[in-house]
């Protein structure tokens, strides 16, 4: 019988380098303080650190973060430059990792997990600690993983994301959906089991910060360099916006590339009409980045028209609402379940980059009408996407969760 004064607790599986990371960390803060708003104890399970050891941080291995508890399998964040101490680790860290859910459960205090992998093998290997150590596994289900075209993309991704997709998904107990798409996939391969969906989630406290009304006007994308057809698409768009005077740059957020990959953005960017400026940020603190946001005139993320953009729902598009800031994209996927043209953002009709620099050109035109676009798009931001506003109904989603199953 479980001990009265127990609070619920949910362990995450399947992360890295906690709490260094964007997106996809962001998203388990977020969603962590959200089930700690209801009472619910959360614990980040990391198996290995991410940090580099010439450059200390000033963190342990066990501890708390914004009231988030973490642990560290490996026994420390530091990412070793030793291949055979990095393996040594890898192995350390997955016997002390099942060791830690047999402690947690023979001490009654393990009642859930949320999976953050979109590995097919690792997905397997949390199903089973869920069998092992009777605790439903829940997946953080945020992309269609077959979906994905990648450039870069082998035979064994291939292999992997058709497994993930086709088998792994309908064995889960539950999942958090970021899309309505995938809330749909998830109720269809595995019916009748419990789904909540959470759509991008910000913390909006973190953006009511002053603007600097003296900085010159940008535009502003944010996104891995992963997503280059994207940055060329934001690219073209800029390059073909005819205006009496064009006064706003273009910021372009472009993180976690190689230098040849940069090499070759530079290319494209010096191919642009003369008076075109073009700035680029690579891995910038988290704070430095909600700057950007807040001080840009206006926020780009078209969304192409394929598969993989229809079922994923980008973080940053809870980030850009914060931000007050209008947003610039297209009609595709989520983006119609919550905004409108010309109310509370700018969307082009189609992926075509005439379409696409038409709305940018807006804003250079009717600054004050895309201003308040952009204040409008905030109220949307605050009801749907502030983590705080699906606190309630999570907590309630993993407490009935055992009793469901």
């Amino acid at each position: 019988m479980k001990k009265e004064l127990q609070p619920y607790h949910v362990l995450y599986l399947g992360e890295s380098g906690f709490p260094k990371g964007l997106a996809a960390m962001q998203r388990l803060i977020l969603i962590s303080k959200a089930l700690l708003e209801n009472g619910i104890k959360v614990t980040i399970l990391n198996r290995k650190g991410l940090w580099d050891p010439d450059k200390p941080v000033h963190m342990e291995s066990s501890g708390q973060f914004e009231g988030i508890h973490y642990h560290y399998t490996s026994g420390s964040v530091y990412r070793p430059k030793k291949f055979l101490a990095r393996n040594w680790l890898k192995v350390k860290s997955l016997v002390n990792e099942v060791a830690y859910l047999r402690r947690l459960k023979r001490n009654e205090h393990l009642d859930a997990a949320i999976i953050s992998t979109h590995s097919f093998l690792q997905g397997v290997l949390f199903l089973i600690y869920g069998y092992v150590f009777r605790f439903p596994v829940v997946l953080n289900y945020v992309e269609l993983a077959s979906a994905r075209q990648d450039d870069d993309q082998s035979f064994s991704d291939f292999i992997n994301d058709y497994l993930f997709d086709h088998l792994l998904v309908k064995k889960m107990n539950a999942a958090l959906p970021i899309s309505e798409v995938l809330l749909k996939n998830f109720n269809q391969v595995a019916p009748g089991r419990p789904a909540f969906k959470i759509p991008v989630i910000c913390d909006f406290q973190k953006f009511q910060l002053p603007k600097d009304l003296n900085r010159p006007p940008y535009f502003l994308y944010c996104g891995s360099i992963g997503y280059r057809r994207v940055i060329d698409f934001i690219l073209d768009a800029y390059d073909q916006i005819t205006s009496e005077s064009l006064v706003y740059d273009l910021y372009l957020v472009a993180s976690n590339g190689s230098k040849s990959e940069y090499e070759s953005l530079q290319k494209k960017i010096d191919g642009l009409q003369p008076g075109r400026n073009v700035k680029v940020f690579a891995n910038i603190p988290y704070d430095q980045l909600v700057d950007l946001y807040i001080n840009a005139k206006a926020l780009l993320i078209p969304l192409r028209p394929t598969p993989a953009d229809e079922a994923r729902f980008p973080h940053k598009i809870g980030e850009y609402t914060a931000s007050g800031n209008p947003i610039i994209t297209t009609n595709f996927g989520e983006i119609s379940n919550y905004f409108k043209d010309e109310e509370t953002a700018l969307i082009a009709d189609s992926y075509k980059v005439d379409t696409f620099a038409k709305k940018m050109k807006f804003v250079l035109d009717y600054p004050d009408e895309a201003r308040k676009i952009g204040e409008r798009g905030h109220l949307v931001g605050q009801k749907e996407f502030d983590y705080i506003s699906h606190s309630s109904k999570l907590g309630a989603f993993f407490k009935n969760l055992n009793r469901q199953l």
